[in-house]
């Protein structure tokens, strides 16, 4: 039963991708499905289910959150002033069902990799190399619709990115984001060789660094310029916080800088159209994510504590839009996350969850013991919380599934590796050595 249970999982990576992103309430039914199916083969196999503590405590998260959706959404609370003249505070009553489904199947997921990851060892392998299996897949997905001239997302026409390549997605920054994460995952890849020289190690496992470059030029090819800063700043944190043995630190950052200097290059010179996107955001005549963050500040201000409910960021965006927003287009977010949380739910509520997520990443840091493992870690949170702040993108499914199995199984390992570990000898005076159970 591990083997389904392990299947459930893996394919949710591929699959999150293929069903737009996986954030349609039909695509996240599917993945919820393979979740279940997987918890389930978990808990029928033979022998007892063991869930670290932390779980628990994430789930009573979740359900606090769900509970504050739900509590804005009843008609118990003062009639709101016009033009949301209700007596509730959610604009849209029912938007709590969408979080509600989206919460429980990410704590489903999380739970189900914690519990894969005490059974499996090396899981984040699988992981990594689940990951650029899906990402090779629509590199041919976004090459064959360039090559045929489809501007299509495989599910309708393109309305909008067209001649970027976003492959089974309707997002370019998204597809970006994918191709970034898929570079991570062939840099780890190529770090798991232990060869003992540059030339051995490349004979051995430079495969997966051809396949890296691939994904840089599919990226450059979706000419987005916050995945493209996020996967420099990504790949050079890993390359940074990954040092080699008999190699000094200074002339390993000389390389890095001038691998940084070269990629920049050759994608300017690659991509004009990226390189003209760049430069755009000097124009003034151009709608800026600015007058959309401002427009959103302003929302918040008006209800700084209790937010405005679930689903409700089209209708206060359109309310409070500042005079030189596009009013004809449709925002269904901010273009930042945080900015986005603290319409929907109010400014408290998300500094509950910012502290919890800090404490969260801080903990799995803390806890891990291997280098290579953590300097991926710590790439991927600066790529996350640089894709939170410039844009929504991140929330899909098919991007945040790989960062939170990820930084799940490397806890889990960290965690059993804390349980094998001889206790200290203590000596009088000294403070007990701190209980492993204590994480769980």
């Amino acid at each position: 039963m591990l083997w389904l249970a392990q299947t459930c999982l893996m394919a949710q990576i591929i699959l999150a991708p293929l069903l737009l992103g996986g954030l349609r309430p039909w695509a996240l039914a599917i993945l919820a499905i393979l979740t279940g199916i997987g918890v389930l083969a978990i808990c029928l196999r033979p022998g007892p289910v063991q869930l670290g503590k932390y779980l628990l405590y994430l789930w009573i998260g979740i359900a606090a959150l769900i509970g504050w959706a739900i509590l804005q959404s009843l008609p118990i609370w003062p009639v709101q002033a016009y033009p949301f003249n209700a007596p509730h505070i959610a604009l849209a009553p029912h938007g709590w069902l969408n979080i509600a489904a989206y919460l429980i199947w990410m704590g489903g997921v999380a739970s189900l990799t914690a519990l894969l990851a005490r059974l499996q060892n090396h899981l984040n392998i699988t992981i990594a190399r689940t990951i650029v299996i899906t990402c090779a897949l629509q590199v041919a997905l976004a090459a064959g619709a360039d090559l045929m001239g489809w501007q299509t997302t495989f599910w309708f026409a393109k309305q909008a990115h067209l001649h970027d390549w976003t492959a089974s997605f309707a997002n370019r920054t998204a597809f970006g984001n994918l191709m970034g994460l898929g570079i991570l995952a062939c840099l780890f890849l190529y770090d798991q060789s232990r060869a003992p020289s540059t030339s051995q190690r490349l004979d051995q496992a430079g495969g997966w660094l051809a396949i890296a470059v691939l994904f840089a030029a599919a990226l450059i090819e979706s000419h987005s310029r916050l995945a493209f800063v996020m996967a420099l700043i990504g790949g050079a944190l890993f390359m940074i916080l990954t040092p080699r043995e008999k190699v000094q630190s200074s002339k390993r950052l000389i390389v890095i800088t001038l691998g940084i200097i070269a990629t920049i290059t050759i994608a300017i010179i690659a991509s004009p159209e990226l390189f003209d996107r760049f430069t755009d955001l000097a124009r003034s005549d151009l709608i800026q994510r600015d007058d959309l963050w401002i427009t959103a500040l302003q929302a918040i201000a008006e209800r700084p504590l209790t937010g405005w409910g679930a689903d409700s960021i089209g209708l206060v965006i359109a309310h409070f839009a500042t005079p030189d927003l596009n009013a004809n287009a449709h925002w269904f977010s901010s273009h930042n996350l945080w900015l986005d949380g603290a319409i929907m739910f109010g400014v408290p509520v998300m500094l509950i969850l910012a502290t919890a997520l800090t404490l969260a990443i801080k903990t799995v840091l803390a806890t891990c013991l291997q280098p290579d493992t953590r300097a991926l870690l710590i790439a991927l949170f600066v790529m996350a919380m640089l894709g939170t702040i410039g844009d929504w993108v991140m929330v899909m499914p098919a991007l945040i599934l790989p960062m939170v199995m990820l930084g799940m199984t490397s806890f889990e390992a960290a965690l059993a590796a804390h349980r094998e570990m001889p206790a200290p000898v203590g000596h009088a005076g000294q403070s007990p050595a701190p209980d492993p159970e204590a994480l769980r």
